[in-house]
């Protein structure tokens, strides 16, 4: 039927306490279409959908704001119309307020084959609070139609597990001469300031996200430097982790480290005390031993003082494809492995943050603790 709703995702609002964003599409218009929701299976609360477009569409895209949930609760909702159908019911949680401990999960390099697939099922197995994506999602690459099966195999985890993402060079798509640019990934992702730059706090951490694509944008790196000085100024935040698609430092062949993004980037990090920074770009798994002024601060160990260094992460092993390693790793480089990954990230009030990488095969690659 072409009223059915496919490709259910949600995104949190600029609060995540109180507010979810919900997309999807069908391959026909709606009449009055809605996203129905409540505490209980029974709903009870009804929001209308808008209509968000661009001029490259495979269908018709749906996108609501349910706005004043309550903090750390669950919903269950459905979408769709009276007419049409809807859709099963899902559930979801909002973000708890106030401070306390929560785990989230990242990748980038997504992708829509059977790695991208498995590592999507993954992290829905932890029940994260949210996942992120650093980038490159779907690879469409301008054929519009690889967006749809993109967010078919996203549904198991994005219909009840907020996906937010920053975008890559994948994201600024063309069709045959012509550069369309990020319109695509804007459209169909629901990210606060259409997924340019933006932050957003859980518990005691600031999770700030940019387009690396753009590094030399002088009102990005203005708004980077903003939002890094308002973390630090913020006495309720305690973590401060960026997201942004190109690594700075990496020994994957033909790349290696990154010269305008350690530039632009490393001072403003340094500068305001970042504890990790998460990125994508390289198709494999690379961390590095805590750094500040373009070295190593200590080269062993995983438990590392806060405040000490910033620790820069690799984990482009979403499931597309893998890139050979160089012969040698950087003098920084702490772990890397030629391999598909996903991390789990325990963001806790008191004690250390503590981060596990695994591969797709769900086998532990390391752990590291910040604290």
């Amino acid at each position: 039927m072409g009223t059915e709703p496919k490709q259910l995702r949600l995104a949190f609002g600029a609060n995540p306490t109180a507010q979810m964003s919900v997309s999807w599409q069908t391959e026909q218009p709606l009449q009055d279409p809605v996203v129905e929701y409540g505490e209980t299976p029974q709903l009870g609360n009804r929001v209308a959908a808008e209509r968000v477009s661009y001029p490259y569409e495979t269908g018709v895209i749906y996108r609501a704001q349910l706005s004043d949930l309550r903090p750390a609760q669950r919903y269950y909702y459905r979408v769709g119309s009276a007419r049409g159908g809807y859709s099963r019911a899902y559930a979801f949680r909002t973000a708890p307020s106030g401070l306390q401990d929560f785990l989230f999960t990242a990748f980038a390099d997504h992708g829509t084959t059977s790695f991208s697939r498995q590592n999507t099922r993954n992290v829905a197995a932890h029940n994260p609070l949210f996942h992120f994506i650093a980038g490159d999602t779907s690879y469409a690459n301008g054929r519009q139609p690889i967006w749809d099966t993109y967010f078919e195999q996203l549904e198991v985890l994005a219909a009840r597990i907020p996906v937010m993402v920053c975008f890559g060079n994948h994201e600024n798509e063309r069709i045959g001469e012509q550069r369309i640019g990020y319109i695509a990934a804007e459209t169909r992702f629901a990210m606060p300031n259409r997924g340019q730059y933006y932050d957003f706090t859980v518990s005691n951490a600031r999770f700030v996200a940019f387009n690396s694509n753009e590094r030399e944008s002088e009102p990005q790196y203005q708004w980077v430097e903003d939002a890094l000085k308002r973390a630090r100024a913020d006495r309720t935040i305690r973590w401060l982790i960026v997201f942004a698609h190109h690594p700075l430092y990496g020994s994957t062949q033909r790349r290696g480290n990154n010269s305008g993004m350690i530039r632009r980037f490393q001072p403003l990090f340094d500068r305001y005390r970042v504890d990790l920074v998460i990125h994508g770009h390289d198709h494999g798994y690379e961390r590095m031993y805590p750094m500040r002024d373009g070295k190593a601060v200590v080269k062993s160990g995983n438990r590392y003082r806060q405040g000490a260094g910033v620790v820069y992460l690799t984990c482009g092993g979403g499931g597309v494809s893998l890139y050979e390693l160089a012969p040698e790793p950087t003098p920084w480089t702490a772990k890397r492995e030629r391999v598909y990954c996903y991390l789990k990230v325990h963001v806790p009030v008191r004690g250390a943050l503590r981060v596990e990488a695994y591969r797709v095969d769900n086998t532990p690659i390391e752990a590291f603790e910040i604290g």
